[in-house]
Order: structure tokens, then C-alpha cells, then sequence
């Protein structure tokens, strides 16, 4: 009996230490299988890179995307009819506001829009938190002008109101905020900053602009554009004069609005320049 017992207590071992043979080897396979999964082959991303190169390609892609980290002048191109620039959105202080008269003036093919504040000075320190004038009368962020509109593209100028009272990192800050802030509510919208054109040489405003101050601004708009991918255009340099003032053939009775001979110049730039 007792050479029974003893060999039936043999069997169940060697069942037992098959079992975990077996356990291990087919543990040790399904290890070998994911690690071999995990490895990426030649000509295959893992998800990280993919991510990365999903971003790198976004900036990259063409003309639609400026990079970040470089100012990207907004580039020459074949003339556009003039149509096709009078169908962009104009986010703009009241010293472009004569480019609605323009618009007016060309008739129905002209559906271009003036996004600007309602009288009361559009600041870049404000940035996202500015206000506009909507189409049914209301008062609205810019990024929420942009969710409702998903502009195709849209041209900022801006950045004189107030700058005398203004600190750079303040208008910086803010006005990266305002490009943001529309690119995340339409993400498709080209955004291009534009240089501010300078004041008068007999400027007798109380607002404290000077050339100098102007200068600054822009400078600041430049950096702008590098932090934010956003397209550059030097709008300044076609209108200022060869002493930094804004020149007399462009100027507006108050000493720093455009005037019309100064709009028709801008939309001429635009349509020799621009991005698709």
C-alpha cells in the first residue's frame, strides 16, 4: 500500500513540476512577443514622434503656417484680384478704420469684415479680453467673434492705443493672448500682424505717442509674430516717411489716422502679399 501511495505521490510531482515548466515557457514567449511589439521597425512611428512630427508638419506645412521661433515676413506672390482681399477680416484700431469706406466705395463684391472697438480705444495690453463690435450690434471678444465667424483669414492692426502708458512685457503678453485666443477658437484661420504706421511731425495728441514709442510697438509685434507662428506684414514702411513720421500724402486731420491714399496702399500690399 505504502509503495502505491508512493508512487501516485511521484506522479502528482512530476504533473505539477511540468505545469510550471509549461507556465514559464509560455510566460517567457508572451514577454518575448510584447517587447518585440513594442519596438518600433524601420519606417514606423511610435505615438510620441508621431505627435511631434504632427506639429513640426502643422508649422511647416506651406505658406497656411508661419514656424514659431522665426519672424516669418508675409511672402510676395502673384497679384491677387482685388476682390480676394476684400473678402478678409480686418481686426483694427480706429486709425484704419477709413479701409471700411474703402470697402463701401468697391460695392457688393467687397464682404470683407471690420472687427474694432466701439469707440472707447482697442489696447493690446487687453489682448483676449478686448472687446469688438459685432455684426447684430453686440459686444464680443475677438476669439468669440472667431468661433461664431471662422474667419478664413484675419489681419491685426493694432497696438497705438494706450502704448504710452504701456509696458512691453504688458503688450506682449497681451497681445499673444489675442492671437491665441482666436487661433484656438478657429484653428484654420490664417492670423497675420501687421506694423503700425507712425504719427504725424506736428502730432499734438494727449495720448503720449511719439515716433519713438511707435517704434517700440512694433518691434514688440514683431516679437509677437515670433512667439505665436503668427505672419508679419511691415504695413509701417510703406507709409511712414524716411524720418519715421507717418507722411503727409497718407495722414488723417488728427495727426495718425490713415487716410484714404494710405488705405488704397495697404490693400495694394495685400494684394501682392498674403498666404492661402
Amino acid at each position: 500500500m505504502k509503495n502505491k501511495l508512493s508512487g501516485l505521490q511521484n506522479i502528482l510531482w512530476a504533473i505539477g513540476i511540468l505545469a510550471v515548466g509549461l507556465a514559464l515557457l509560455v510566460g517567457l514567449v508572451v514577454s518575448m512577443s510584447a517587447r518585440y511589439e513594442g519596438e518600433r521597425l524601420s519606417g514606423t512611428m511610435t505615438l510620441g514622434e508621431g505627435v511631434q512630427r504632427a506639429k513640426h508638419s502643422q508649422a511647416d506645412s506651406g505658406l497656411d503656417a508661419a514656424p514659431v521661433g522665426e519672424l516669418m515676413p508675409l511672402p510676395e506672390i502673384k497679384k491677387v484680384p482685388l476682390d480676394e482681399v476684400l473678402t478678409t477680416t480686418f481686426l483694427c484700431d480706429k486709425t484704419l478704420l477709413g479701409l471700411r469706406s474703402y470697402i463701401e466705395t468697391y460695392g457688393d463684391g467687397a464682404t470683407a469684415s471690420i472687427w474694432t472697438d466701439n469707440g472707447s480705444g482697442f489696447f493690446a495690453a487687453k489682448g483676449a479680453d478686448s472687446q469688438i463690435v459685432f455684426v447684430d450690434g453686440s459686444l464680443v471678444t475677438p476669439g468669440n467673434a472667431a468661433m461664431i465667424t471662422r474667419p478664413r483669414k484675419v489681419v491685426l492692426y493694432l497696438g497705438s492705443d494706450g502704448l504710452a502708458d504701456t509696458t512691453e512685457q504688458d503688450f506682449i503678453n497681451g497681445y499673444v493672448g489675442l492671437v491665441n485666443s482666436i487661433r484656438e477658437a478657429s484653428p484654420n484661420t490664417i492670423l497675420i500682424c501687421c506694423s503700425i504706421a507712425s504719427i504725424s511731425s506736428n502730432y499734438q495728441g494727449s495720448d503720449g505717442l511719439t515716433p519713438e514709442l511707435v517704434a517700440k510697438a512694433n518691434a514688440w509685434i514683431r516679437q509677437v509674430c515670433i512667439q505665436t507662428g503668427a505672419w508679419y506684414a511691415d504695413i509701417a514702411s510703406l507709409l511712414n516717411d524716411s524720418n519715421g513720421y507717418l507722411s503727409d500724402a497718407y495722414l488723417m486731420p488728427d495727426g495718425r489716422s490713415i487716410a484714404a491714399a494710405g488705405i488704397a496702399i495697404v490693400v495694394d500690399y495685400f494684394r501682392f502679399h498674403g498666404v492661402s
